[in-house]
């Protein structure tokens, strides 16, 4: 889905590069009155529509810069949930082994040999760290012996748990891989879109800075206007830029100290 701070800026970038191109040859024949008597011999009045007309241009390519990089993050975005789904899912068959095991333990050798046996603390639910927790006791299972059972006669063999406990958590360490590699590139794809957005505020600020000064060279303050840049909201026009809600500042009170009216 495109970001607001996206198309927001994009509108801005339109509608200035529409005013651009529409106005140009107006302008610039506006200006050639206005300067050309001054044109010194052997000088000549430059293009200024063609000017105008790759300023836009210009602008038009950083727009699309954004508007590409917006929508990489968001494709991109769109890809990682399944590995997180995946990851979780592992994640939660492995707790409910993990909690059966617990509770057998406990039935079998008594609530003081858990720590023993890998169970120093309570199971957790984050994936990266159960598979930590699952490792412990797989790990004490394995190499340690086993305490006296509660119930005389009673025999247990952990090889059949260990293993179930392993293949979920070989399969949680692969989910876990596909994760932090969708989140990595995931980050890389969001800064290439805040680098983009940062190129894009630059340019934004100096072409429509630019085209309002010649319209208001050549007399057109109303056009001027509709592309003067935002000074409250980077990348966007002053006529596109949301007004300041005045609740959101308490006005100072007369006679306060400075700390009161700032």
């Amino acid at each position: 889905m495109p970001s607001k701070r996206v198309t927001d800026r994009q509108k801005s970038a339109s509608s200035v590069i529409a005013t651009g191109e529409t106005h140009a040859d107006r302008v610039a024949t506006e200006i050639k009155a206005l300067l050309s008597p001054y044109l010194h011999k052997g000088e000549e009045m430059p293009n200024i529509a063609l000017l105008a007309h790759l300023v836009a241009r210009a602008l038009a390519d950083a727009r699309e810069r954004m508007v590409t990089a917006d929508e990489a993050l968001a494709d991109e975005l769109a890809d990682d949930g399944s590995p997180r789904e995946g990851r979780d899912e592992v994640a939660h068959e492995l707790h409910d082994e993990l909690t059966d095991l617990r509770d057998w333990l406990t039935s079998l050798y008594g609530a003081a040999a858990l720590e023993q046996l890998g169970f120093a603390e309570a199971t957790p639910h984050d994936p990266v760290q159960i598979e930590r927790f699952a490792g412990e006791v797989t790990r004490a299972l394995s190499s340690k012996e086993l305490p006296k059972p509660r119930r005389a006669g009673v025999r247990w063999d952990a090889d059949d748990a260990v293993l179930r406990i392993e293949r979920r958590r070989d399969a949680l360490v692969s989910h876990l891989k596909d994760a932090a590699r969708e989140a990595r590139e995931a980050e890389a794809t969001r800064m290439a879109k805040s680098t983009a957005i940062a190129l894009f505020d630059e340019r934004f600020g100096r072409i429509a800075t630019f085209l309002g000064g010649l319209f208001r060279l050549a007399g057109h303050a109303d056009l001027a206007n509709q592309v003067r840049p935002s000074s409250r909201r980077s990348g966007l026009t002053e006529a596109d830029a949301p007004p300041e809600d005045p609740t959101s500042v308490a006005p100072a009170r007369r006679g306060g100290s400075a700390a009161e009216n700032e």
